[in-house]
């Protein structure tokens, strides 16, 4: 008989679990030589610690010869500046400017050699294998500076001088002033006229004021008279 009193148990609805079978054993792995397991924990090591492509690896330097190409280490910048420029490259940058004597040029590499650390030797090899290739010619320089100083109102005279301080034979201006195609009178009377203005001289003090300023630019006594024209009342 069922005490009354006494909670009957819930029935669950859910199936009963069944335990699945055991799944069979793995075979055991063959355990590893112990050489080979530190060789395989070695190699990874090297791996992580190896830097990546590009990249230096420590303590090597990163200088012009590196093949590692980056931010200049602090002993890079105390690697002096001597041996990165030659002769040859600053001379063709020069005359890249302007047409040069040999002598401008030979002046100006030979300033820039104590801190290129060039001899002097290396100075007049670069000058002769510019000469040899063309691109360094007296020829053309004496030709070029007639034509600009003669376009600044300057004369023969003034022109002879400056070609030879600038290290240029007397034949070699002789022959650019006789081919200048140049008449020296109608320039001399051009540098006046824009001077001094169209009207000539009329009295003997302006004509020698305005003759000595031509021969200031370079002309004969003769080229700076006959510009300023003849007057009449010459003492």
């Amino acid at each position: 008989m069922r005490n009354p009193w006494q909670r009957s148990k819930k029935r669950s609805t859910k199936p009963d679990e069944v335990d699945a079978p055991d799944a069979p054993d793995a075979p055991d792995a063959p355990d590893a030589p112990v050489g080979a397991a530190s060789a395989a924990t070695a190699a990874a090591t090297a791996a992580a610690s190896s830097p990546a492509a590009g990249e230096p690896r420590p303590g090597e330097t990163r200088g012009l010869d590196s093949p590692y190409r980056g931010s200049p280490s602090a002993d890079d910048l105390t690697v002096p500046q001597a041996r990165r420029s030659s002769p040859r490259k600053i001379a063709l940058d020069i005359l890249a400017r302007r047409e040069h004597s040999v002598a401008e040029l030979r002046e100006k590499l030979s300033s820039r050699a104590e801190h290129h650390e060039w001899e002097p030797d290396e100075i007049e090899a670069t000058l002769e294998a510019l000469i040899n290739d063309g691109l360094l010619s007296e020829e053309r320089f004496v030709t070029a500076f007639v034509g600009s100083y003669t376009r600044r109102g300057h004369g023969p005279v003034w022109l002879r001088a400056e070609l030879e301080r600038r290290g240029i034979s007397g034949e070699a201006i002789a022959k650019a002033l006789a081919t200048a195609d140049t008449d020296w009178r109608a320039a001399a009377a051009d540098v006046r006229r824009k001077r001094f203005g169209d009207p000539p001289p009329t009295d003997f003090k302006q004509r020698a004021r305005q003759a000595r300023f031509l021969q200031y630019r370079g002309f004969t006594a003769e080229q700076a008279i006959q510009a300023c024209g003849a007057v009449d009342d010459d003492p």
